[in-house]
Parts: C-alpha cells; structure tokens; sequence
C-alpha cells in the first residue's frame, strides 16, 4: 500500500513541476451575444437543410454560405468528433452512402 500512495505523490509532483514549466496561459475570448444566440465564428453556424443531401453536394453549399469554412470533414457512424472548437472547420456525420445522416455544424 505504501508503494501506491508514494507512486501517486510522484506522479502529483510530476504534474506539478511540468505545470511550473508553463510560460503564459492561454486568454480565451468569450464568445459574443448575438440575438440572444452565442457566436464564436462569423458567418452561418449550422445547415440543418442538409441533412439527407449527399456529403459532396453539402461541402460545396457550406462553403458557399461561409467563405470562412475551409475544411469540411467526413465523420463515419461511431467515429467520435473531436471536442475542440474550430472556426472554419465543418463534420459531416454521413452514412456509408455518403448521406449527411446529422445537421452540419461549425466547430
């Protein structure tokens, strides 16, 4: 038991001096209130009337109605999409058909 509780410790105090080692933090910008809805990118966020459209003819519409959206990416039944936010970049949950199955959505 003693050898668990001291491997823990290391491993807190390993946290610790490479948490010391950072430079800066990292300011987020809050996102701004828009019509009561929150907005982080310009442009439209969301293409609800996509859905069952297929995936190619989707890109080119999202592209379209937002010159900030440069990467337009594929997300197959069980892959996770990843949890960091960021502008310019669009999922299409699509089928093995390549149908948007989920509304595309900036982030």
């Amino acid at each position: 038991m003693e050898g668990k509780s001291m491997l823990k410790l290391s491993h807190v105090l390993a946290f610790l001096l490479l948490a010391s080692r950072i430079d800066g933090i990292e300011v987020l910008q809050l996102p701004v209130e828009n019509d009561g809805e929150f907005v982080l990118c310009p442009g439209k966020q969301s293409w609800p009337e996509l859905v069952g459209k297929p995936a190619e003819y989707a890109k080119q519409i999202i592209q379209k109605e937002n010159p900030i959206v440069q990467d337009v990416k594929h997300l197959f039944s069980g892959m996770p999409k990843p949890l960091s936010y960021i502008c310019g970049r669009v999922f299409l949950a699509v089928n093995f058909k390549l149908i948007v199955r989920v509304t595309p959505s900036m982030g």
